[in-house]
């Protein structure tokens, strides 16, 4: 049983929670970033390409395992909870699990190469993988990784295009700002001409390309900066995706001794809000038709969502309408989201009525706007 164990790393974006995770760097090469406190007391490194390989036939064994108990399109789950229960350790049975939901809730579609920047090792070793992958699972219909800007860089448009070949999808990115005062702000450890520069040889590839934004990152100070630079990148490499992940300044971060050093200030939660209404109002259709998405808790507004192209006033109109609403109903809704509310100010009556009776009595007594803001904090902390 031993044999059935294969190595899982820590993180993967939102949208690859039904993936299969392959783990072919370890930790992050760059481990500066001053808000990320994920890979602080670990050294990084790569992983030998056969020790891939067999986790991928780790991969494949499961698989096989599980796949005799599916008769006539319907799955035996009383005979895959006791072929469930026959596992010994925890690594057994978190691997058995990733595996079977990736062929229920994830229709065997994806897997995600961790940790934080698989596009660091050797193009010929990763595209082995790549391969590797495609024969072992050939129903995987997409492989993806993260990728640092200033790695995919550096990657030779030859390299792109092999990776591309052996079947690489698509690159998550975390550029977090497009602002280099930001960037250098929070050690981020790449610059916007080297954004650019990587986001289009991504692109010019035909290879998928998913960015990360933080609303907030830069404080009250670069607020605007922010918005306004990272729109230029957008505008400037035309991602598949802009993924909304808005700020918050966590506790134990690095980004408290920033804070501390008197050279930055955190935003409220809705001038956060403001800054997302910036940056999108400062894509240009015309050269952006990727989609923005808000899939994360963490956002005020998760329903700002649409692409570049065509929904823009859509999306612009949708912040005003919460923007227009009396400040007590804001406060309401803020709240509830910070809660863990999943839908929108609208769908408040679907509240337990005691939580709404909670959430009204925040919002009309926490009146000093210090405590208000340490209040939504609390709750955000506990979820980032």
């Amino acid at each position: 049983m031993e044999e059935m164990v294969f190595q899982i790393g820590p993180i993967r974006p939102p949208s690859e929670a039904n993936s299969l995770l392959l783990r072919v760097t370890i930790n992050c090469p760059w481990n500066k970033c001053k808000f990320c406190m994920l890979y602080k007391k670990y050294d990084f490194h790569t992983r030998p390409v056969e020790d891939v390989k067999k986790d991928i036939d780790t991969m494949a064994e499961l698989r096989d395992r599980i796949l005799q108990y599916k008769k006539d399109g319907d799955w035996d789950i009383e005979a895959i909870n006791k072929d469930y229960q026959t596992l010994t350790t925890d690594d057994q049975r978190w691997c058995y699990h990733m595996v079977f939901r990736w062929m229920t809730e994830g229709d065997c579609n994806s897997i995600f190469l961790q940790d934080a920047n698989t596009m660091c090792l050797r193009a010929d070793w990763l595209a082995e993988i790549i391969r590797y992958v495609r024969v072992k699972l050939p129903e995987i219909k997409r492989i993806t990784s993260y990728g640092r800007a200033n790695t995919l860089a550096k990657i030779s448009p030859e390299d792109y295009k092999m990776l591309k070949e052996a079947g690489l999808d698509r690159i998550h990115s975390g550029y977090e700002s497009g602002s280099d005062k930001v960037l250098a702000l929070i050690e981020k450890g790449c610059t916007q001409e080297e954004q650019i520069i990587g986001g289009r040889k991504v692109r010019e590839a035909g290879i998928e390309l998913s960015i990360y934004f933080m609303p907030g990152v830069g404080g009250k100070e670069l607020s605007d900066d922010n918005a306004i630079e990272t729109a230029k990148v957008i505008n400037a490499v035309n991602p598949n995706f802009v993924r909304l992940r808005t700020f918050v300044l966590r506790t134990g971060s690095l980004m408290e001794e920033v804070r501390d050093s008197g050279n930055w200030t955190e935003d409220t939660d809705m001038n956060k809000l403001l800054e997302i209404r910036k940056l999108i109002a400062h894509i240009d259709p015309s050269k952006a038709n990727g989609k923005i998405t808000s899939d994360h808790i963490i956002n005020l507004l998760q329903e700002v969502t649409g692409n570049m192209d065509t929904d823009i006033p859509w999306m612009l109109e949708y912040i005003d309408s919460f923007l227009a609403l009396p400040k007590l109903e804001q406060r309401k809704y803020q709240m509830a989201r910070r809660m863990g509310f999943p839908l929108d100010w609208k769908q408040l009556w679907r509240m337990r009525e005691s939580d709404q009776l909670i959430i009204e009595d925040l919002a009309k007594n926490l009146v000093d706007e210090k405590e208000w803001e340490k209040k939504l904090h609390e709750y955000m902390d506990h979820y980032i």
